[in-house]
């Protein structure tokens, strides 16, 4: 879960030449902003395609919407400024729905998702923040799970350290190569990592009860919302969204 802090630009805030939703279907095309490093629900292939949960449901919204999805990937720590200087007209990338956030753009919640503990299967359990003591924990810099890991930090569990790297990838192999001990992060994405070397990794306890996942769009946007608002029932209505999420999580949506 991905929390994001920026200082907007004054133009950002004064200004808006977002396309709206008329403009949008004029062109037939919904332009959608990844971060392309967050497996299983949005990165590449071996060919460069971006692919994962994320991008299959906003495939799917916008194919309700009779549009073609156009994906710009963009670099988490600027994901919320490009919308804002309308290089693309929504985000769907695992964002946390936030106060703060909030205050920034209007939101479409479409998932909940925890956190939870990832180290070595040699490592003993972590069951909960307090066995986080005495520990270097791994986190990706300016996410949910980096604020958490803060967090538990402030309010006296005695973390030894908190390393931030800059793509969920390196948190695993720095815990990997020993520079950390405990991952704190998504639970798809915790699940994912361990899948692909079960050998090397584990799921541990849970590090945060679930919190909502949202589209991530600009404010004023009232069409736009709407008709995505719309689309979103529409194919949880008609199961195609469980199907996507069934695909890449590998367990049924609830």
């Amino acid at each position: 879960m991905k929390l994001i802090i920026f200082i907007l630009a004054l133009t950002f805030v004064t200004h808006s030449w977002a396309r709206d939703f008329s403009k949008i279907k004029e062109s037939k095309t919904l332009k959608i902003a990844v971060d392309t490093t967050y497996p299983p629900m949005e990165f590449e292939d071996i060919n460069g395609n971006v692919i994962g949960l994320d991008v299959d449901i906003a495939k799917a919204l916008a194919k309700e919407l009779g549009l073609n999805a156009e994906f710009v990937v963009m670099k988490w720590d600027g994901i919320l400024a490009g919308l804002h200087s309308d290089r693309y007209d929504i985000i769907m990338s695992s964002m946390n729905i936030t106060p703060e956030r909030e205050k920034e753009a209007d939101f479409i919640p479409y998932l909940s998702m925890g956190q939870v503990f990832v180290t070595k299967t040699t490592h003993p359990k972590i069951s909960s923040e307090k066995d986080l003591a005495l520990k270097k924990i791994a986190v990706q810099a300016d996410t949910t799970s980096f604020s958490a890991a803060t967090a538990m930090k402030e309010k006296g569990i005695k973390i030894s350290e908190i390393k931030a790297f800059n793509d969920a990838t390196s948190t695993f192999s720095a815990v990997k190569s020993n520079q950390a001990e405990v991952i704190v992060i998504d639970e798809a994405v915790g699940y994912y990592y361990a899948g692909l070397d079960p050998k090397t990794f584990k799921v541990n306890g849970e590090a945060l009860k679930a919190e909502p996942i949202g589209i991530a769009l600009k404010k004023n946007q009232t069409e736009l919302k709407k008709a995505l608002s719309e689309a979103l029932l529409k194919i949880k209505k008609n199961k195609s969204f469980h199907a996507i999420y069934k695909n890449w999580l590998k367990k049924e949506y609830k």
